[in-house]
Protein backbone atom coordinates (compact mmCIF):
# COMPACT_ATOMS: atom_id res chain seq x y z
CA UNK A 1 0.00 0.00 0.00
CA UNK A 2 1.30 3.22 -1.10
CA UNK A 3 2.34 5.97 1.72
CA UNK A 4 -0.65 8.43 0.64
CA UNK A 5 -3.01 5.62 0.76
CA UNK A 6 -1.88 4.36 4.10
CA UNK A 7 -2.15 8.17 5.94
CA UNK A 8 -5.51 8.84 4.01
CA UNK A 9 -6.62 5.06 4.74
CA UNK A 10 -9.33 7.05 6.99
CA UNK A 11 -10.34 9.67 4.97
CA UNK A 12 -10.64 7.59 1.71
CA UNK A 13 -13.25 5.22 3.85
CA UNK A 14 -15.42 8.63 5.07
CA UNK A 15 -15.22 9.44 1.60
CA UNK A 16 -16.46 6.23 0.61
CA UNK A 17 -19.34 5.63 2.81
CA UNK A 18 -20.65 9.43 2.23
CA UNK A 19 -20.70 8.32 -1.27
CA UNK A 20 -23.00 5.42 -0.27
CA UNK A 21 -25.15 7.55 1.48
CA UNK A 22 -25.63 10.06 -1.28
CA UNK A 23 -26.14 7.35 -3.80
CA UNK A 24 -28.88 5.87 -1.30
CA UNK A 25 -30.23 9.34 -1.32
CA UNK A 26 -30.59 10.10 -4.90
CA UNK A 27 -32.48 6.81 -5.18
CA UNK A 28 -34.75 7.71 -2.23
CA UNK A 29 -35.71 11.12 -4.39
CA UNK A 30 -35.63 9.23 -7.50
CA UNK A 31 -38.56 7.48 -6.12
CA UNK A 32 -40.06 9.91 -4.43
CA UNK A 33 -40.33 11.42 -7.78
CA UNK A 34 -41.72 8.34 -9.72
CA UNK A 35 -44.26 7.95 -7.14
CA UNK A 36 -45.34 11.89 -7.12
CA UNK A 37 -45.86 11.49 -11.08
CA UNK A 38 -48.12 8.41 -10.22
CA UNK A 39 -50.36 9.56 -7.50
CA UNK A 40 -50.04 13.25 -8.16
CA UNK A 41 -49.76 16.13 -5.19
CA UNK A 42 -52.14 16.74 -3.50
CA UNK A 43 -54.82 19.53 -3.91
CA UNK A 44 -57.60 21.61 -2.22
CA UNK A 45 -60.29 21.88 -4.72
CA UNK A 46 -61.54 24.69 -3.47
CA UNK A 47 -58.68 26.65 -4.93
CA UNK A 48 -60.55 26.54 -8.24
CA UNK A 49 -63.48 27.30 -9.73
CA UNK A 50 -65.39 25.04 -11.96
CA UNK A 51 -64.90 26.25 -15.84
CA UNK A 52 -66.83 23.25 -18.00
CA UNK A 53 -67.52 19.48 -17.78
CA UNK A 54 -68.66 16.41 -19.41
CA UNK A 55 -69.05 12.61 -18.71
CA UNK A 56 -65.08 12.49 -19.46
CA UNK A 57 -64.11 15.10 -16.50
CA UNK A 58 -63.88 18.48 -15.40
CA UNK A 59 -62.00 21.46 -16.34
CA UNK A 60 -61.47 24.01 -13.38
CA UNK A 61 -59.39 27.90 -13.19
CA UNK A 62 -57.37 28.37 -10.26
CA UNK A 63 -58.93 30.89 -8.10
CA UNK A 64 -55.60 32.97 -7.81
CA UNK A 65 -53.88 31.70 -10.56
CA UNK A 66 -55.87 32.27 -13.81
CA UNK A 67 -53.31 31.31 -16.03
CA UNK A 68 -53.41 27.38 -14.72
CA UNK A 69 -56.00 25.13 -15.97
CA UNK A 70 -57.15 21.98 -13.92
CA UNK A 71 -58.65 18.82 -15.57
CA UNK A 72 -59.38 16.34 -13.23
CA UNK A 73 -61.11 12.98 -14.10
CA UNK A 74 -63.71 10.76 -12.97
CA UNK A 75 -62.44 7.70 -10.03
CA UNK A 76 -63.02 5.34 -12.70
CA UNK A 77 -60.93 7.08 -15.73
CA UNK A 78 -57.76 7.38 -13.91
CA UNK A 79 -55.86 5.46 -15.92
CA UNK A 80 -57.14 7.54 -18.58
CA UNK A 81 -55.75 10.81 -16.67
CA UNK A 82 -52.50 8.66 -16.28
CA UNK A 83 -52.28 7.90 -20.35
CA UNK A 84 -53.22 11.53 -21.20
CA UNK A 85 -50.35 13.42 -19.05
CA UNK A 86 -47.71 10.87 -20.24
CA UNK A 87 -48.52 11.40 -23.72
CA UNK A 88 -49.53 15.10 -23.29
CA UNK A 89 -45.77 15.49 -21.71
CA UNK A 90 -44.16 13.97 -25.09
CA UNK A 91 -46.22 15.47 -27.41
CA UNK A 92 -45.29 19.05 -26.08
CA UNK A 93 -41.60 18.33 -26.57
CA UNK A 94 -42.44 16.83 -29.77
CA UNK A 95 -43.48 20.28 -30.68
CA UNK A 96 -46.86 19.54 -31.64
CA UNK A 97 -48.89 22.40 -30.85
CA UNK A 98 -51.02 21.88 -27.76
CA UNK A 99 -51.25 23.23 -23.99
CA UNK A 100 -47.88 22.48 -21.80
CA UNK A 101 -48.91 19.99 -19.38
CA UNK A 102 -47.17 21.13 -15.78
CA UNK A 103 -48.11 18.03 -12.91
CA UNK A 104 -50.24 15.11 -12.20
CA UNK A 105 -52.01 16.41 -8.61
CA UNK A 106 -55.07 14.49 -6.91
CA UNK A 107 -57.97 15.51 -4.89
CA UNK A 108 -59.10 14.20 -1.39
CA UNK A 109 -61.58 12.25 -3.05
CA UNK A 110 -58.52 10.74 -5.04
CA UNK A 111 -59.63 11.85 -8.31
CA UNK A 112 -57.09 12.48 -10.63
CA UNK A 113 -56.07 15.49 -12.29
CA UNK A 114 -53.39 17.43 -14.70
CA UNK A 115 -52.43 20.87 -14.53
CA UNK A 116 -52.07 22.88 -17.79
CA UNK A 117 -50.89 25.84 -18.61
CA UNK A 118 -53.98 28.14 -19.23
CA UNK A 119 -54.74 29.32 -22.84
CA UNK A 120 -57.01 32.59 -22.20
CA UNK A 121 -59.39 33.43 -24.33
CA UNK A 122 -59.43 29.93 -26.79
CA UNK A 123 -62.85 28.79 -28.43
CA UNK A 124 -63.02 25.02 -30.06
CA UNK A 125 -64.07 24.64 -33.66
CA UNK A 126 -67.53 23.02 -32.15
CA UNK A 127 -68.32 26.40 -30.52
CA UNK A 128 -67.04 28.91 -33.28
CA UNK A 129 -69.41 26.96 -35.31
CA UNK A 130 -72.12 27.44 -33.18
CA UNK A 131 -71.09 30.99 -32.59
CA UNK A 132 -70.42 31.92 -35.94
CA UNK A 133 -71.89 29.62 -38.87
CA UNK A 134 -71.83 32.01 -41.78
CA UNK A 135 -67.84 31.81 -40.94
CA UNK A 136 -67.96 28.04 -41.61
CA UNK A 137 -65.57 28.06 -45.04
CA UNK A 138 -62.95 30.19 -42.90
CA UNK A 139 -63.16 27.77 -39.53
CA UNK A 140 -63.04 24.36 -42.28
CA UNK A 141 -59.97 25.92 -44.17
CA UNK A 142 -57.99 26.94 -40.70
CA UNK A 143 -59.12 23.41 -39.15
CA UNK A 144 -57.77 21.75 -42.05
CA UNK A 145 -54.48 23.40 -42.22
CA UNK A 146 -53.62 22.43 -38.71
CA UNK A 147 -54.63 18.67 -39.05
CA UNK A 148 -52.20 18.70 -42.41
CA UNK A 149 -49.11 20.00 -40.25
CA UNK A 150 -49.95 17.52 -37.54
CA UNK A 151 -50.03 14.93 -40.24
CA UNK A 152 -46.92 16.05 -41.38
CA UNK A 153 -44.87 15.08 -38.20
CA UNK A 154 -43.13 11.78 -37.85
CA UNK A 155 -42.26 11.12 -34.40
CA UNK A 156 -39.58 8.18 -33.95
CA UNK A 157 -40.70 4.63 -33.71
CA UNK A 158 -42.05 3.80 -30.14
CA UNK A 159 -42.91 7.13 -28.88
CA UNK A 160 -46.27 6.62 -29.31
CA UNK A 161 -48.63 3.50 -29.69
CA UNK A 162 -49.80 2.52 -33.07
CA UNK A 163 -53.19 3.08 -34.18
CA UNK A 164 -53.59 -0.67 -35.12
CA UNK A 165 -52.34 -2.03 -31.92
CA UNK A 166 -55.02 0.57 -30.21
CA UNK A 167 -57.80 -0.48 -32.28
CA UNK A 168 -57.24 -4.23 -32.09
CA UNK A 169 -56.73 -3.65 -28.19
CA UNK A 170 -60.21 -2.20 -27.81
CA UNK A 171 -61.47 -4.59 -30.36
CA UNK A 172 -60.11 -7.32 -28.12
CA UNK A 173 -62.49 -5.70 -25.61
CA UNK A 174 -65.48 -5.28 -27.28
CA UNK A 175 -68.41 -6.87 -26.18
CA UNK A 176 -70.89 -6.79 -28.51
CA UNK A 177 -68.28 -9.04 -31.21
CA UNK A 178 -67.95 -12.99 -31.19
CA UNK A 179 -64.89 -14.29 -31.14
CA UNK A 180 -65.39 -15.29 -34.69
CA UNK A 181 -65.58 -11.70 -35.28
CA UNK A 182 -62.77 -10.43 -33.88
CA UNK A 183 -60.30 -12.91 -35.36
CA UNK A 184 -61.31 -11.43 -38.38
CA UNK A 185 -61.66 -7.98 -37.49
CA UNK A 186 -58.37 -7.77 -36.56
CA UNK A 187 -57.00 -10.02 -39.78
CA UNK A 188 -58.41 -7.33 -41.48
CA UNK A 189 -56.50 -4.52 -39.70
CA UNK A 190 -53.48 -6.20 -39.71
CA UNK A 191 -53.63 -5.58 -43.49
CA UNK A 192 -54.33 -2.05 -43.77
CA UNK A 193 -51.42 0.02 -44.79
CA UNK A 194 -48.63 1.02 -42.28
CA UNK A 195 -47.35 4.78 -41.66
CA UNK A 196 -45.22 6.44 -39.08
CA UNK A 197 -46.97 9.61 -39.25
CA UNK A 198 -48.54 11.59 -36.05
CA UNK A 199 -52.01 11.02 -35.19
CA UNK A 200 -54.24 12.74 -32.80
CA UNK A 201 -56.77 9.88 -32.51
CA UNK A 202 -59.68 11.82 -31.70
CA UNK A 203 -59.87 14.28 -34.37
CA UNK A 204 -63.20 16.17 -34.28
CA UNK A 205 -63.91 19.51 -34.14
CA UNK A 206 -64.15 19.90 -30.34
CA UNK A 207 -60.18 19.03 -30.30
CA UNK A 208 -58.60 21.67 -31.53
CA UNK A 209 -58.59 25.04 -30.04
CA UNK A 210 -57.54 28.66 -31.59
CA UNK A 211 -57.12 32.14 -30.11
CA UNK A 212 -58.16 35.47 -31.43
CA UNK A 213 -54.49 35.85 -32.27
CA UNK A 214 -54.48 33.30 -34.34
CA UNK A 215 -52.95 30.52 -32.84
CA UNK A 216 -54.11 26.85 -32.36
CA UNK A 217 -53.59 23.97 -30.17
CA UNK A 218 -54.60 20.52 -30.02
CA UNK A 219 -56.37 18.81 -26.79
CA UNK A 220 -57.40 15.54 -25.38
CA UNK A 221 -54.53 14.42 -26.44
CA UNK A 222 -54.82 10.95 -24.90
CA UNK A 223 -55.62 9.04 -27.73
CA UNK A 224 -52.67 10.47 -29.63
CA UNK A 225 -50.53 7.64 -32.04
CA UNK A 226 -48.91 6.95 -35.15
CA UNK A 227 -49.83 5.13 -38.13
CA UNK A 228 -52.19 6.39 -41.45
CA UNK A 229 -53.87 9.40 -41.69
CA UNK A 230 -56.70 7.50 -43.11
CA UNK A 231 -57.54 7.05 -39.50
CA UNK A 232 -58.04 10.32 -37.84
CA UNK A 233 -59.44 11.62 -41.05
CA UNK A 234 -62.41 8.43 -40.40
CA UNK A 235 -62.90 9.69 -37.18
CA UNK A 236 -63.84 13.05 -38.16
CA UNK A 237 -65.96 11.68 -40.74
CA UNK A 238 -68.22 9.91 -38.08
CA UNK A 239 -68.25 12.76 -35.63
CA UNK A 240 -69.57 14.99 -38.46
CA UNK A 241 -71.92 12.84 -40.41
CA UNK A 242 -72.52 9.78 -38.77
CA UNK A 243 -74.10 11.13 -35.06
CA UNK A 244 -77.76 11.14 -34.78
CA UNK A 245 -79.02 14.61 -34.73
CA UNK A 246 -79.40 15.11 -30.60
CA UNK A 247 -76.11 13.79 -30.23
CA UNK A 248 -74.30 16.09 -32.24
CA UNK A 249 -75.92 18.88 -30.56
CA UNK A 250 -74.69 17.30 -27.43
CA UNK A 251 -71.47 16.57 -28.11
CA UNK A 252 -70.73 19.89 -29.96
CA UNK A 253 -73.61 22.33 -29.81
CA UNK A 254 -74.71 22.28 -33.72
CA UNK A 255 -77.27 21.17 -36.01
CA UNK A 256 -76.08 17.91 -38.22
CA UNK A 257 -76.46 19.78 -41.03
CA UNK A 258 -73.79 22.33 -39.73
CA UNK A 259 -71.60 19.00 -39.28
CA UNK A 260 -72.00 17.96 -42.43
CA UNK A 261 -71.37 21.19 -44.57
CA UNK A 262 -68.11 21.42 -41.91
CA UNK A 263 -67.29 18.07 -43.29
CA UNK A 264 -67.59 19.39 -47.27
CA UNK A 265 -65.86 22.44 -46.52
CA UNK A 266 -62.92 20.32 -44.98
CA UNK A 267 -62.47 17.26 -47.59
CA UNK A 268 -61.52 20.00 -50.18
CA UNK A 269 -59.02 22.14 -48.12
CA UNK A 270 -57.03 18.81 -47.03
CA UNK A 271 -56.93 16.92 -49.86
CA UNK A 272 -56.95 20.02 -52.67
CA UNK A 273 -59.62 21.45 -54.56
CA UNK A 274 -59.85 18.94 -57.10
CA UNK A 275 -60.91 16.09 -54.50
CA UNK A 276 -63.84 13.81 -54.81
CA UNK A 277 -66.15 14.17 -51.84
CA UNK A 278 -67.44 10.84 -52.59
CA UNK A 279 -64.17 9.08 -53.38
CA UNK A 280 -63.04 10.51 -49.93
CA UNK A 281 -65.72 8.85 -48.11
CA UNK A 282 -65.21 5.71 -50.05
CA UNK A 283 -62.15 5.58 -49.62
CA UNK A 284 -62.48 6.19 -45.50
CA UNK A 285 -65.66 4.25 -45.08
CA UNK A 286 -63.59 1.09 -43.99
CA UNK A 287 -61.61 3.29 -41.48
CA UNK A 288 -65.19 4.87 -40.21
CA UNK A 289 -66.59 0.73 -39.25
CA UNK A 290 -64.07 0.32 -37.45
CA UNK A 291 -64.32 3.16 -35.36
CA UNK A 292 -67.59 2.52 -34.64
CA UNK A 293 -66.36 -1.00 -33.35
CA UNK A 294 -63.96 1.07 -31.23
CA UNK A 295 -66.46 2.87 -29.37
CA UNK A 296 -69.07 0.67 -28.79
CA UNK A 297 -67.43 -1.07 -25.43
CA UNK A 298 -66.88 2.99 -24.42
CA UNK A 299 -70.44 4.19 -25.75
CA UNK A 300 -72.10 0.24 -24.13
CA UNK A 301 -74.18 0.03 -26.94
CA UNK A 302 -74.27 -2.15 -30.00
CA UNK A 303 -74.39 -0.95 -33.61
CA UNK A 304 -75.57 -3.79 -34.91
CA UNK A 305 -76.87 -1.77 -38.24
CA UNK A 306 -73.44 -2.15 -39.35
CA UNK A 307 -73.12 -5.97 -38.73
CA UNK A 308 -73.92 -6.78 -42.56
CA UNK A 309 -71.27 -4.24 -43.98
CA UNK A 310 -69.04 -5.34 -41.46
CA UNK A 311 -69.27 -8.82 -42.23
CA UNK A 312 -68.64 -8.38 -45.97
CA UNK A 313 -65.80 -6.24 -45.38
CA UNK A 314 -63.91 -8.65 -43.19
CA UNK A 315 -64.57 -11.80 -45.15
CA UNK A 316 -67.80 -13.21 -42.71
Amino acid sequence: MSSFLKENFQLICLLIGLLGVLLSVLSFLREMKKKRRQNGTLIDLNDYTLAGGGKLGESYVHRTNPDVLLKLYPQNLEKTGQEEYERACKVFRLGVPSPEPGELVHTGDKRLGILYKRIAGKKSYARALADNPERLEEYAENFARMVRELHAVKPEPGTFPTVKDRYKEAIGLNPFLNGKEKEAVTRFIDGLADADTALHGDLHQGNIIFTEDGKQYFIDLSDFCTGSPLFDLSVLMVQTCWLPEERERELYHIGLDTSKAFWKAFVPAYFGPDASLEEVEAQLRPYALLRVLVVERVLGTPHLEIRPELHKMIGL
